[in-house]
């Protein structure tokens, strides 16, 4: 998480750690490979985890990914689109986020080709906590995986997508507006057979869409009919939940979305684990649980930050450069003391008392 590197590489990282003096481990590339594949080994102890990690009346936010394998041997390596449009060796990423307390909870690596609804049924039955519900993106729209989760009495809100059948607007009874982000939402709702339909309208949202579309009409990509078809849901999101709750409500659960996709923009470019070479599958599951143990520092960071209230002023990388200016000096004769510290670290250090008070 500090310094992403190749395995070769992380023996010389490790050496600049204070940590290396207290912990004599071994960081070749071979050891490295084969603890590796024996953490991969134990996914019922990933799962164990993943399970105590969820809290009680949590909802969980799931989301899915394809990376890239150079290995010719992995056995779940498929082939498959993605969404550069390369049919190309690759595995599934899928990844369980909370909602409560904004922090990945659960990762888990499937077969490139697996239908995504069917990797999040399988994940969900492997996660012991049943007082749970799920946020799903509009790639997940299934309605009989709905009708499961309804029947188990298991909460769950899933945008629609456009063409849905279920984004019909009549008889929809609209209610008050409310205020996100300095944008007036006008939300509305009714009933249906897999509980509620919530449509939410963004007037600004809606301009930028049919402005789009009319440039689609311009260049001869749509025809004007498909536009005024395409018009009546610019703007317009639907979500269909068996929640019985304000629209603000179901509208900031779908919003709680951007904290999954902030968590794979880290995994992919902070803890740069989007393409592998690792060799056996056993070892690529490893390297992602550490991968998954790395993010959840991430955000415990992120998490720290958004409570002071400071991501607009200092990101996760400027948190770790600056404290990796702090400097502990060992003498001979056993004594410990840090070095000077610069002023802005040492304000960076007082974000996290319970890290450097230990350590004092």
């Amino acid at each position: 998480m500090i310094d992403p590197k190749p395995l070769r590489l992380l023996s010389s990282l490790w050496e600049k750690l204070f940590l290396s003096k207290q912990m004599k481990i071994s960081l070749s590339s071979k050891h490295i490979s084969s603890v590796l594949h024996e953490i991969g080994t134990n996914v019922s102890l990933h799962h164990d985890l993943f399970s105590e990690l969820t809290e009680k009346n949590d909802i969980i936010l799931y989301d899915l990914t394809k990376v890239f394998t150079y290995s010719e041997n992995i056995n779940i390596a498929e082939k498959a689109w993605n969404s550069k449009i390369l049919f190309q060796n690759q595995i599934g990423i899928l990844m369980a986020f909370s909602s409560i307390n904004h922090l990945p909870i659960g990762l888990e690596v499937f077969p490139g080709s697996m239908k995504e609804t069917k990797a999040i049924r399988d994940f969900r039955n492997r996660i012991r906590q049943k007082d749970v519900g799920y946020i799903y993106d509009r790639g997940f729209t299934d309605y009989d995986l709905f009708q499961e989760l309804r029947n188990d009495e298991i909460h769950y809100v899933a945008p629609l997508k456009k063409d849905s059948t279920y984004m019909d607007f009549r008889w929809v009874r609209w209610k008050r507006p409310f205020l996100y982000q300095d944008r007036n939402i006008l939300w509305g709702r009714k009933k249906s057979d897999l509980g509620y339909v919530y449509f939410f309208n963004d007037p600004e949202v809606k301009g930028e869409q049919e402005s789009t579309l009319l440039g689609h009409v311009r260049n001869d990509k749509i025809t004007l009919d498909r536009f005024e078809k395409k018009k009546q849901v610019a703007g317009m999101i639907g979500i269909i939940s068996d929640l019985d709750k304000d629209g603000i409500d179901i509208f900031d659960l779908y919003k709680g979305r951007e904290d999954i996709e902030l968590a794979f923009d880290a995994l992919n470019n902070a803890i740069d684990a989007d393409k592998t070479y690792l060799r056996s599958m056993d070892s690529i599951r490893g390297y992602y649980f550490v991968s998954f143990v790395a993010l959840r520092i991430y955000f415990g960071i992120l998490k720290r930050l958004r409570e002071k209230e400071l991501t607009k002023k200092i990101s996760v990388d400027e948190v770790l450069f600056e404290l990796s200016k702090v400097m502990k000096i060992r003498e001979k004769n056993g004594r410990e003391y840090f070095a000077m510290i610069p002023k802005r670290t040492e304000k960076i250090m007082g974000l996290f008392p319970e890290v450097f008070n230990r350590a004092n």
